[in-house]
């Protein structure tokens, strides 16, 4: 079963009355980029922080095996640039999925938006 309407309340005000897709559809952040890469002694995340439309990069990895998370300006699809700049910097991939936004996403933008 799923939800025909959404209410997201923070400190006893509503915040958002919507459907899930509507919500989703006006919020920022449209999800994200996931790309795992060995990269050699290249910066990725500042690399990564210089394609049009990227956000933020998290980094995660102990070994040479190293995972970026990006937050991308909604309604834009990095993963072109993402692969190309690899390619060009020759750094082996072996993950480069997009990940939506979720409603948490929407519920963490509408009540902390320090946060996004």
């Amino acid at each position: 079963m799923t939800c025909s309407r959404v209410i997201i309340i923070h400190k006893g005000r509503i915040e958002a009355c919507d459907t899930p897709d509507n919500l989703l559809a006006k919020i920022r952040q449209a999800g994200g980029v996931v790309l795992e890469a060995k990269v050699g002694k290249d910066n990725g995340a500042e690399e990564l922080m210089k394609i049009s439309g990227v956000r933020d990069v998290v980094t995660d990895g102990e070994d040479d095996w190293k995972r970026f998370s990006l937050r991308v300006e909604s309604g834009i699809d990095v993963r072109e640039e993402v692969f190309r700049l690899a390619a060009d910097r020759q750094w082996a991939v072996r993950e480069l999925t997009q990940r939506r936004a979720t409603l948490e996403d929407v519920f963490v933008e509408l009540t902390h938006p320090d946060l996004v």
